[in-house]
């Protein structure tokens, strides 16, 4: 319901953006501030602003599809222009202070202010949707002091693919490629796999086959996130409505060759053990217990060495003190679009990279795709790559 508590913020910052819109348009000609011309630029505002709700409350394809799309746009470009136009207004009222000396704008400023306003927020938004399309790779190692039947490992670890409307057959291919020419040992998927609808997941076989090609040469354990599951949501956010039954997600995952681990350990033959946890807010949406860290690890040898897959980047000490040797983990998308990347440091022990927490390192990738916008500004979509040495 955490979208309920957002809806003040959304429509407040939709109303500045509409004034200074219309003031904008006022200062560029008078004509622009006939009643007729207002009511068109409000209405058009609007349908932008309100696509998230009908969006939600209209069902039926091919509307629903077409109103997810333009919500997924519409939330990036206003992300950007309010930070924008935040920024811009704030500069302009130090400035009048200050040097112009002024209490009210210069007309001409005013309207070259504004122009930067516009140009600003389409060239990011232009590149935050080419760049969220790129797919990078960052390479890391660590050292774990047990020893096991391997004296290396190389993990290919990805998470957040939101396999939906943002997401289509060719980026996963992309993301299969990359994984292939690294050649790991295995494959951890640290889930949100699929973005609350089943029925967004575009060409399912298509789709299936190609994260198979990838499963048929590497073993590939995941573990379920947060945006796991079908549901109702606005803007991204769970908007009232229980879970539903997710087995069309089960059947994808059993059909793309992907071992679900749900609050369970494997010990594989190459001596280390990988274990799965339940996430937290899947979990209590769909009414399942999870397992602690000491519940999950209290069973196995400790002399070997110890895996997990944690979706969200939680409890890591409880899973350094547990026995965990390494911890996977995504979620946080590093923020995905600036300053998303410098809040979300508030609000994660490792919002993005590698941690030591106590003997054990935890890892956090920024994600193979993204949330909501299907833009990136200021991080990248990547594959994480952990060449782990046994002693």
């Amino acid at each position: 319901m955490i979208a309920v508590f957002l809806s003040p913020f959304y429509i407040a910052m939709n109303i500045y953006i509409v004034i200074r819109l219309l003031r904008w348009l006022g200062a560029c000609h008078t004509r622009l501030e006939h009643p007729a011309v207002w009511a068109a630029v409000i209405t058009v505002y609007a349908f932008f602003a309100l696509s998230p709700v009908t969006g939600m409350l209209i069902t039926a394809d091919p509307v629903h599809s077409w109103l997810k799309y333009i919500t997924n746009y519409w939330t990036g470009i206003l992300l950007i222009g309010a930070v924008a136009l935040i920024i811009g207004d704030g500069a302009r009222f130090v400035l009048n202070r200050t040097v112009w000396k002024e209490n009210h704008p210069d007309r001409k400023r005013f309207i070259a202010g504004g122009l930067c306003v516009i140009i600003v927020v389409l060239a990011a938004g232009g590149y935050g949707i080419i760049h969220g399309k790129d797919i990078s790779v960052v390479h890391e190692r660590v050292t774990v002091n047990k020893a096991a039947n391997t004296d290396e490992l190389r993990i290919a670890l990805v998470a957040d693919l939101h396999i939906g409307y943002n997401s289509s057959v060719d980026h996963i291919k992309k993301m299969v490629d990359i994984i292939e020419a690294e050649n790991p040992d295995i494959v951890v998927m640290a889930g949100d796999i699929f973005d609350n609808e089943y029925d967004a997941i575009p060409d399912k076989k298509a789709m299936a086959e190609t994260l198979k090609e990838m499963t048929d040469k590497y073993p590939t354990y995941a573990c379920w996130g947060n945006h796991d599951v079908e549901e109702k949501i606005l803007v991204g956010f769970t908007f009232g409505g229980g879970a539903k039954d997710d087995s069309g997600f089960r059947q994808f995952l059993s059909d793309s060759g992907i071992i679900l681990l749900e609050d369970e350990t494997v010990l594989t033959d190459e001596g280390f053990y990988i274990a799965g946890r339940r996430d937290p807010s899947k979990s209590e949406k769909e009414g399942h217990d999870r397992l602690t860290p000491s519940e999950l690890l209290e069973d196995l040898d400790k002399t070997k060495p110890v895996i997990v897959i944690d979706h969200q980047p939680g409890e890591l000490e409880e899973l350094a003190e547990a026995g965990a040797d390494i911890d996977l983990s995504g979620h946080t998308h590093d923020g995905q679009i600036f300053p998303g990347n410098l809040t979300v440091k508030l609000a994660w022990e490792n919002p993005y990279g590698v941690k030591q927490v106590g003997n054990m390192t935890s890892f956090v990738t920024s994600g193979a795709g993204v949330w909501g916008p299907p833009m990136r500004v200021g991080t990248d979509s990547e594959v994480m790559i952990i060449d782990v040495n046994f002693k």
